[in-house]
């Protein structure tokens, strides 16, 4: 379900919030501070990791203020960098930071040495793709992850039994993220998520300038409350498959599917459950993530 209109006053006073926390301090000491990093550990940014340091302090207190983390929550953070999240998130409760970038992890262990060897802090060298979540102990996500694996990175997320997740990304993708049925951006990944979560924007505009280099995109920050409905692999698989055919309509979708849908999730009879389906002359992407989780719920019991 998604929470994606926001009337005039509710985006006033988001901007004016986040102005206000910037208006208090006028100087931007994050980019001074990640200038000071930069030389001391002889670093750059590297585009082809999609890293785009955030340097607006109000942006990182702001998204730690929404997540309302408790002292025993275990929050996830994906690609930390500089570790200016980090730190904010470490005054709140234990943390996982995983990321790739080996230059970075050297860079954190050095700064966070005090919160490592405390065991508040664990910092894993990986791709957080690969990691499994649910066996760290993740109760929450707040991140400025790599916009490039957004999309498999939202599908791990709501498949992990996570209770909230704050991320900063792009705004084409979050179009299609948040899309309903109907839209032209309405795929797999937007029923997938939305049957399991509920998406608020809370930010629609998030400046280029907030990080360093400014990224050639918008950015957006969202909220996903999750409320899981269906997060099966099989389930997963299906919409896949369906979206391939999103065009047509659901009933010679679903045959045209047939050898995935037989052979992979082994669904028998699959003409007469077909046949039995209401609303099968509609187009895929006339139907609700509840209507589609429905569909796979018949064919599959």
């Amino acid at each position: 379900m998604v929470n994606k209109m926001i009337n005039n006053n509710q985006v006033n006073s988001i901007s004016e919030n986040l102005n206000n926390l910037n208006q208090n301090n006028p100087r931007n000491t994050f980019f001074d501070k990640l200038q000071e990093l930069m030389l001391k550990y002889r670093f750059r940014p590297e585009k082809k990791l999609s890293q785009f340091f955030c340097i607006n302090e109000a942006l990182i207190r702001y998204m730690v203020q929404k997540a309302n983390l408790k002292k025993e929550d275990i929050v996830l953070e994906v690609g930390p960098g500089t570790g200016f999240l980090t730190r904010e998130l470490l005054t709140k409760c234990k943390v996982v930071a995983i990321e790739q970038d080996s230059n970075m992890v050297e860079l954190l262990n050095s700064e966070f040495k005090e919160e490592i060897n405390s065991g508040k802090l664990k910092i894993i060298n990986n791709d957080a793709l690969e990691e499994d979540y649910e066996e760290l102990g993740i109760t929450k996500v707040v991140s400025l992850p790599p916009y490039h694996i957004s999309s498999a990175l939202i599908s791990k997320i709501v498949s992990s039994k996570i209770k909230k997740a704050i991320l900063v990304l792009d705004r084409g993708f979050i179009d299609k993220l948040t899309a309903f049925e109907g839209l032209t951006e309405y795929g797999w990944l937007s029923v997938y998520a939305n049957l399991n979560s509920k998406i608020e924007v809370l930010e629609q505009n998030v400046e280029a300038s907030s990080f360093f280099p400014s990224p050639n995109c918008l950015s957006v920050l969202i909220m996903l409350d999750f409320d899981e409905k269906n997060v099966s692999k099989d389930f997963v698989l299906f919409l896949k498959e369906l979206f391939r055919h999103k065009n047509k309509d659901l009933s010679r979708g679903l045959k045209q599917s047939a050898t995935i849908l037989e052979k992979e999730l082994k669904i028998k009879n699959l003409d007469k459950k077909i046949s039995l389906l209401k609303n099968s002359d509609k187009k895929i992407y006339l139907h609700s993530p509840q209507e589609l989780n429905k569909v796979f719920e018949k064919l599959t019991e």
